[in-house]
């Protein structure tokens, strides 16, 4: 029975295309830990939530993508049988999803671990910034602070 068959493929492809997305996000997980502990940071449950949240925001993205690729593939099986069209049936849109998602966890993996520290200190910079907006004088000391911290670095 082709159709069954059919069928079985595709949930076998989306198994393991849901099964890699997690593994990704375990892989940048465990990254993000390492480069922790080389700050020498403390690895709180804060940091671990939004591992959590990341998790959900992807699978509910990939969801409503398996979503319209069921509807493709509805689409596709219709014609298949009814009409003798023959297209695969492939979830396109969950793979091309699982892809855009992979790409951005492996970007993050390889992020170095300075860098993400330099993007904080730019971001308490940018605070310190708001906060004192109308004091001009402040606002050239957060500047001037956080440049002489970078020279120290170097």
């Amino acid at each position: 029975m082709k159709g069954v068959d059919e069928i079985i493929i595709v949930l076998c492809m989306l198994l393991g295309i849901y099964i890699a997305v997690l593994g990704l996000i375990g892989s940048d997980l465990c990254s993000g830990l390492r480069k922790a502990k080389k700050r020498k940071e403390l690895c709180s449950s804060y940091g671990l939530k939004k591992t959590v949240e990341k998790i959900a925001k992807y699978y509910n993205m990939l969801f409503a993508v398996t979503l319209v690729d069921c509807i493709h593939m509805a689409v596709v099986w219709y014609l298949d049988t009814y009409y003798g069209y023959s297209w695969p049936m492939i979830p396109i849109l969950t793979a091309v999803g699982a892809i855009f998602i992979g790409v951005i966890e492996i970007k993050s993996i390889y992020e170095k671990a300075e860098d993400k520290v330099q993007f904080e200190h730019a971001g308490q910079l940018a605070g310190r910034i708001i906060a004192n907006k109308d004091d001009i004088k402040e606002i050239v000391k957060a500047v001037a602070d956080y440049m002489n911290e970078k020279e120290v670095k170097k």
